[in-house]
Formats: structure tokens, sequence, C-alpha cells
């Protein structure tokens, strides 16, 4: 069985890169999650039971072929566990990776794996941070991104989904502590960063160690960032104690963090600053694909991803006008969604 959703011509090039691998064509082709970009993923089943991944990114995007291969090299030349690039064809958009399996982080946490997975998890993190910050394959995490991320939560959740215009005193309330918190993020540590570091990108090998997906997008960013996307996601909601143990996890065997003296109240507000940029990143990514795509089964994620702006940013004083204005806007979320949904 072959999915229709793939052309003619991409069929027929994974037919012939697999008879090429396995002496043998592939007895089914089936789709995977459906991801918050344009990217399409498929298993490919052999007939001699050997699986890979298939990544279909279609023209006319940003997401580049070309990106994911040289970072997938790089990243396993440092023993990081990423799947292995098999075959590609940037012009049909096609890439063939090595198939990880199906014990993503997201589906098999549980309070008796948690301790297990999140330290193998770090374990990872610690590694990409040590690469070297090579400019030339990385891009930076710089006030040109940050304006990017602002003006995506603008324009596709503020004024698009909710209706708030640039002009209101809302947006402008937003727009000035999301600029406080961009600077404090520009004053941190730059290190490596995958720059999703979810739990949906994480997956459990049969070694115990903790392979890394989609970090076609990494690029040199605040410390802090990875550990926001792991902790601040939108799935799990763990004890003070237990959190503040992984962050001391991550402390202990930082050669970076050790370098330089970061503390545990240190690291705290360092990861409770990258997250709240990143809700009001993901908070315009969604909106935009709900836009683009028509897909609204992120919509349920939107009020968790608020919820967590309005709980972090009261812990800070200077940041306090974000959480007054996350009540009155998750109303009016609320409302929408019941419209859309």
């Amino acid at each position: 069985m072959v999915t229709e959703e793939l052309s003619s011509s991409k069929r027929q090039w994974v037919f012939e890169k697999i008879d090429i691998l396995e002496s043998s064509s592939p007895k089914e082709i089936s789709k995977l999650r459906i991801e918050s970009s344009q990217r399409n993923f498929y298993r490919i089943l052999c007939s001699n039971n050997k699986n890979y991944i298939l990544m279909d990114v279609p023209s006319g995007i940003e997401e580049s072929i070309d990106s994911f291969a040289k970072k997938s090299k790089i990243l396993l030349d440092s023993d990081i566990q990423v799947p292995k690039v098999i075959a590609r064809d940037d012009n049909l958009g096609l890439l063939i990776v090595e198939d990880f399996g199906d014990r993503l982080f997201q589906y098999n946490l549980s309070e008796e794996s948690a301790d297990e997975m999140y330290k193998a998890a770090i374990d990872q993190l610690i590694k990409i941070q040590d690469l070297d910050l090579d400019s030339k394959a990385f891009k930076n995490f710089d006030e040109s991104v940050m304006f990017q991320n602002w003006s995506m939560f603008e324009n596709s959740f503020l004024n698009d989904l909710l209706g708030i215009k640039p002009s209101s005193e809302i947006n402008k309330k937003l727009k000035n502590k999301y600029d406080s918190v961009c600077k404090e993020l520009n004053g941190h540590i730059k290190v490596i960063c995958h720059y999703d570091f979810e739990c949906r990108n994480l997956i459990l090998l049969d070694s115990g160690k903790a392979g890394v997906l989609d970090f076609q997008d990494a690029m040199i960013g605040s410390i802090g960032l990875d550990l926001a996307s792991l902790f601040k996601d939108l799935y799990f909601f763990w004890s003070e104690e237990k959190i503040n143990n992984w962050y001391q996890y991550f402390l202990n065997n930082s050669a970076i963090a050790k370098a330089n003296n970061i503390s545990l109240q240190d690291l705290i507000k360092i990861i409770d600053y990258c997250s709240i940029q990143r809700q009001f990143r993901i908070l315009g990514k969604l909106s935009e694909v709900y836009f683009k795509l028509g897909r609204t089964n992120r919509l349920k994620d939107f009020p968790v991803l608020m919820r967590y702006l309005k709980e972090t940013s009261q812990e800070y004083t200077e940041l306090d006008d974000i959480g007054s204005l996350m009540g009155p806007l998750l109303i009016l979320l609320n409302k929408k969604i019941n419209e859309l949904t």
C-alpha cells in the first residue's frame, strides 16, 4: 500500500532508492503524525521488515533539505543521537533517514520513567551545547529572529485570530514587555540550540539514550532555550522539586554551566525568560499554520501556552503586565476556539 499523497515522481524515487538499499521494493509507505510545519513524514516498510523514515518537504518553503543534512552530519560527528541521512533529492524535496522507532517521549513519559528519560535528554542537550559556535552552519538567534517571532505573534495570533489591532493598547504593552524579555535573552551565555527540544522531538532508543529529531532549525542562542522547550512544554506538569532536581542534574554535568558559575536560581530565571519568549513564538507559529494550512489540531494547545505566559511572567515584577493581560485574552481565545472547532 502506498499513500497517494506522494506524487508519482516521488514514489518512483523512493522505490528506486529502497531497491538499491534493500534489493526489494517497499511493501508499505504510511503517513506519520501531522506536524506544525508544512513537511510530511512517512514510514517506509521494506519486505525484509527494515524500516526507514521519509521526509517530504514541499517546494517554496524555508525548511531546507540541505540544512537538515548538514546539521545531521555535524551532530553525528559529535556522537549526538540523530538519524543518519540515507538518501536525499533536493529537487524533489525528499530525505530518507534512519527510523528511530515510535517511543516518543510525548507518549512514554510517566512518573516511573521520567527521571531516566529526562536525564537521557539532558545528556544529549549538553553535547549539543558543547558544539562549536559555527556561524556558517548555524545562524544566530538575534534581534531579527526575535522580531520575526514577534511579528508572527502580532499578525497571526493577536490580529488574525483574536482581532486585536497593532495600534491597540494591549498590543503595545505586550510588545514593550516582549522587548524587555528579548533584551534579557541577548545577555545570556550563547550555545548551539536545537530550538525545539521538546518531548514531541525526543525518542527513547533501545540503548536507553534519547534520540533527537527535527533539528534542522538549530541555531546559536541562549543556554536556556532548549531547557525551556523541554521543561515548559505543553504536555507534562511536574512538581517544582522534580524539575529543580533535573535543573541541578544539568548544572552538575554541563561544563559550560560550571565554567560560568551558574547557580540554580540563575538557571531558573534564564529558563523562565526563555520560556516566555518561546510561548510568544509558538502561539504565533501555530496560528500561522492554522491560517495557512487549516490545521485545527493544535488550537487546543493555545490555552496551555497562555497559562504558561501568565504564570511565569507573574513571577517577575517587571513582567507582570504580561500576566495581567493574559486573563482577558484567554477568555477571548476560548470563545474563538469554540467557534472554530
